[in-house]
């Protein structure tokens, strides 16, 4: 599989270009790549959720998307999410596809508010929490929700916090036991272990996975694909002129820098694409990216991948 660039002529370039700085700015900020990761990933929540083309939605079971941080997970979910926009049934809003985000150091009842919060299920403050997941688990059913989507899972099964962990195992084994939809756990690495650790949870389908992976500069077609990645990105910049991010040379020192992680690339060619556009420079440099770096490389490293050659590197980015 490979990744499709969008291309524009050199007129749209230029009038890309001739937009003002905070236009500009916000096209940097907010482009989107559907590179080959993305893609994956949200296959195997679609065929997830709906197993046969043109049938119905599968229920009771459920799925792990597991990943390194920021290489794209919570990104993925919330552009599935986006494409089942809430609809006005008989009966009330219908949410085909619920995320939810679950907070830092999920407590048993973080967890719950967290669910009342995406379904909008109303309650007082002191509502006890079982009540609560009560009134979810029946906003679930009436509102008609296929596919939830649960992100930071491992902050709720976290080994330091057993008795909030157990407490989520149970909503969600509680949640699957509606037979109505189906659940997607997604976290770090870990996440897959935290659930497949729970034999009641495995039996609900036995645990399929995807996991998103960085892309892998030693492997010679996740090289071709980061290279396309990068060529993708530096497609949408709005600049005059491409960067050429897409050459071997450049490709070679963003896959340094970020690891291959997607949401570490983005992060590192946003700061130093603001630096060309407020020089004023038709694209964006290897000079602005040295820049860059010299304010994000550890303390005491001296070396610049953007200035000296890599075979002097000292190892990985921190």
């Amino acid at each position: 599989m490979s990744d499709t660039v969008q291309t524009f002529t050199p007129k749209q370039r230029q009038e890309r270009a001739a937009r003002s700085p905070g236009e500009r700015q916000t096209i940097m900020k907010s482009m989107f790549v559907g590179h080959t990761n993305f893609t994956l990933a949200t296959e195997a929540i679609a065929r997830f959720h709906m197993p046969v083309k043109g049938g119905v939605h599968d229920t009771g079971c459920l799925f792990v998307l597991a990943g390194v941080p920021r290489a794209g997970k919570s990104y993925v979910l919330q552009r599935y999410a986006r494409d089942f926009p809430n609809v006005t049934g008989e009966k009330g809003v219908e949410r085909p596809v619920v995320y939810v985000d679950l907070p830092v150091d999920c407590s048993k009842r973080g967890f719950v508010e967290a669910l009342a919060g995406a379904l909008n299920t109303g309650h007082a403050a002191k509502t006890n929490v079982d009540d609560i997941f009560g009134n979810v688990l029946n906003d679930l059913r009436h509102q008609k929700v296929q596919l939830l989507l649960l992100d930071e899972t491992q902050e709720a099964f976290s080994t330091k916090r057993p008795a909030a962990a157990t407490a989520a195992k149970g909503y969600i084994r509680k949640i699957l036991n509606l037979r109505t939809l189906n659940v997607v756990a997604a976290g770090l690495p870990e996440t897959y272990s935290l659930m497949a650790a729970d034999e009641q949870l495995k039996g609900r389908g036995n645990l399929p996975y995807h996991v998103v992976y960085p892309y892998d500069w030693e492997n010679k077609e996740h090289r071709g694909l980061f290279r396309l990645l990068c060529d993708s990105i530096d497609e949408r910049l709005p600049f005059a002129e491409k960067s050429k991010l897409g050459s071997v040379q450049t490709a070679w020192r963003l896959h340094w820098v970020s690891d291959g992680v997607v949401g570490r690339l983005t992060d590192f060619i946003f700061p130093a694409a603001c630096d060309a556009l407020n020089e004023g420079s038709p694209n964006v440099t290897w000079g602005h990216f040295a820049d860059h770096y010299d304010r994000i490389k550890p303390p005491g490293q001296t070396f610049n991948p953007f200035r000296d050659e890599m075979g002097s590197s000292p190892g990985k980015a921190a």
